[in-house]
């Protein structure tokens, strides 16, 4: 196939002579250089793989020590409980032994008496008898009391909920191992349902089917979730299982983060024109309510932005300033009755996105409550909630075709709708959207439903 050919030693004949030959040496020094310092990289990348391993390890070993000084400390307590009643418990025994010692010894001293004076005297020995007879019937008295008294005796019932949370959990913790490889999760990543997983939210004492209406994740990896029927908060941990739980007034409506350990929930009550927001302190053992905060409006929706809260009331937008007090509408839409329905705000707080569910759109307003953009998509029906991660990535629920979109192009402003998910992840009626980023998931809140969704997330 070849045109021509030449032989070799034709072609090298002068090569000798050539920079290319000359150069050699110093081409493979170089490049020896460069391998061997990629070897040294290389093998300080393993020492420290090593050593960052062995810190995790003592980290295992800290966490361990942590545990048992809170078992040690929970034991120290419950057998001080223990001894404190086997002694209040046992002193109170103690009394009646000494009572009926105390009843057998008149008694025998009064028969004794009797006998000794028995025979001398006959009104000496009527007292006497006399004396015995009311003995006799005290002593019958106090064991009728007795004889109504249960046994005292103790037992120990565990609070199986320690040992269930604990088995909840796979392991101690997530390995993490950053590589070179990994990749970094773009603003304009399209994301598909890799696979999905329902978690059971009914508590026994739950009177109706759950309505999960807001989502929040805590920076501890927890989560609150507002039933809505029930006129619950609920506190989930990482896996999903809800570990506690708060009444709250009717009827509340959604839940937002508002710092490192405090969350606000809206809270509506028609019957008393009551429009609130409470506000709650995180602790280790549940919720305490801090504060709350008065409104002139029906609040349907919360998102939180540097110091600021952001209210929907079904028509208009609404911004209120933790610090300050001070409050004023920045949007209104009175063509229908939930035109402003849920809000959402972008990582640095330049833009305000609302679902508008009347008119099937999703709005975006710069922060004074300017329209910039409406989207309408056959995808987007009935939109519900909006939610923007800290990436910038959307998502919406739409309720009119129960299915989550994924909105892409924000930016830009050539935003496109794609579908996420569906009928197929047993999606009836989806609320609330919240994104897990430690774990790439989107949980999803689903309305006169026992279950949350929780899609994870592939790209």
């Amino acid at each position: 196939m070849c045109s021509a050919a030449k032989h070799v030693p034709e072609i090298a004949k002068g090569f000798y002579g050539t920079q290319e030959f000359k150069e050699l040496p110093s081409r493979i020094s170089e490049i020896k250089k460069c391998l061997k310092n990629v070897r040294q990289s290389l093998k300080d990348n393993k020492k420290a793989v090593e050593k960052s391993g062995d810190d995790c390890l003592q980290q295992i070993h800290t966490l361990r020590q942590q545990f048992n000084a809170i078992f040690d400390r929970l034991e120290q307590r419950t057998v001080s409980e223990i001894e404190d009643k086997k002694s209040s418990v046992g002193g109170q025994i103690q009394t009646d032994i000494d009572r009926i010692d105390d009843v057998t010894e008149r008694l025998q001293k009064l028969f004794d008496d009797f006998n000794d004076e028995g025979e001398k005297n006959e009104a000496t020995s009527y007292i006497g008898f006399t004396k015995c007879d009311d003995m006799i019937w005290n002593a019958k008295v106090l064991l009728q009391e007795f004889d109504i008294k249960d046994e005292n005796k103790m037992l120990f019932e565990p609070y199986t909920q320690i040992a269930e949370n604990l088995s909840s959990f796979k392991m101690l913790g997530e390995v993490i191992c950053d590589g070179r490889e990994k990749l970094p999760l773009r603003p304009d990543r399209v994301f598909e349902v890799e696979e999905h997983v329902l978690h059971n939210v009914k508590l026994k004492g739950d009177t109706r089917s759950c309505n999960i209406t807001g989502l929040c994740k805590l920076a501890s990896g927890e989560f609150l979730l507002i039933d809505n029927y029930n006129l619950k908060i609920k506190r989930l941990n990482s896996n999903y299982k809800v570990t506690f739980s708060c009444d709250v007034p009717e009827h509340p409506q959604d839940v937002c983060v508002v710092g490192d350990r405090e969350a606000a929930v809206t809270v509506n009550k028609k019957s008393e024109n009551r429009h609130e927001i409470h506000l709650f302190r995180l602790r280790s053992e549940g919720l305490v309510k801090t504060r709350s905060i008065d409104l002139q409006y029906q609040c349907c929706s919360l998102a939180h932005h540097s110091g600021n809260l952001y209210i929907t009331t079904h028509t208009s937008l609404h911004v209120y300033n933790i610090s300050s007090g001070q409050y004023r509408q920045l949007y209104s839409d009175e063509t229908g009755k939930y035109t402003v329905y849920r809000c959402a705000v972008s990582p640095d707080g330049s833009r305000i996105f609302i679902t508008n569910a009347t008119n099937h759109q999703l709005i975006t307003l710069n922060k004074d409550g300017t329209k910039l953009s409406t989207l309408t998509h056959p995808e987007i029906q009935g939109p519900w909630d909006v939610h923007v991660t800290s990436l910038g990535h959307m998502f919406v629920s739409c309720g009119g075709l129960n299915t989550v979109v994924q909105v892409v192009g924000m930016k830009d402003g050539r935003q496109t709708v794609k579908p996420l998910a569906g009928e197929k992840e047993n999606l009836a009626e989806p609320m609330a959207l919240c994104f897990n980023s430690s774990t790439n998931t989107l949980v999803v809140g689903l309305r006169n439903n026992d279950n949350i969704a929780e899609l994870q997330l592939k790209h």
